[in-house]
């Protein structure tokens, strides 16, 4: 394959927004804000690949950035492929190491049935978020409520212990 044949404007293409539209074919893709390569990648299912894709919150960062992708009927062609586009486009990203999170956040990790899986599986993708990201916002709101609903509790049994010392 000759890379020099390659217009990645010229590509079908999504805005970073429509990532859950994508198609799950495979491809090699590219991360594009305006005519500028961002990011070359490759997948053997498009669509899956950037519902997970560790570059999205970084992406999201950027002005207008669209997916632009060059499906590959014969999946074993696809590092070759996108090795030589790398090679050419030189896209900024790659190569680059991906942000951390910040500092006051802590991985977990854990283990849950299929069926939770499969459910978390199916809200993410509806929400264009990760499963991991589902998964930390549930946890969180969840947390949340209970701290809420324990204070009130804490309150009123405070109040009726204030008042039986009263009486």
């Amino acid at each position: 394959m000759n890379p020099v044949t390659v217009d990645p404007l010229t590509l079908p293409s999504l805005p970073l927004a429509n990532r859950s539209a994508l198609p799950p074919c495979p491809a090699v893709y590219f991360a594009l804000e305006g005519d500028h390569v961002l990011y070359v990648g490759r997948s053997v299912n498009l669509k899956q690949r950037w519902m997970t894709h560790r570059r999205y919150s970084q992406l999201k960062g950027f002005n207008n950035v669209r997916i632009a992708w060059l499906e590959c009927s014969d999946s074993s062609l696809l590092p070759e492929i996108e090795v030589a586009l790398i090679e050419y486009f030189r896209p900024s990203l790659n190569g680059e190491l991906i942000p951390l999170p910040a500092k006051n956040l802590k991985g977990i990790m854990t283990y849950v049935r299929p069926e939770v899986y499969d459910k978390l599986k199916l809200l993410a993708e509806k929400d264009e978020r990760s499963i991991s990201n589902l998964a930390a916002k549930v946890l969180s709101d969840w947390i949340e409520e209970r701290s809420i609903n324990n204070s009130k509790t804490i309150t009123t049994d405070e109040q009726h212990l204030a008042a039986s010392k009263e009486a």
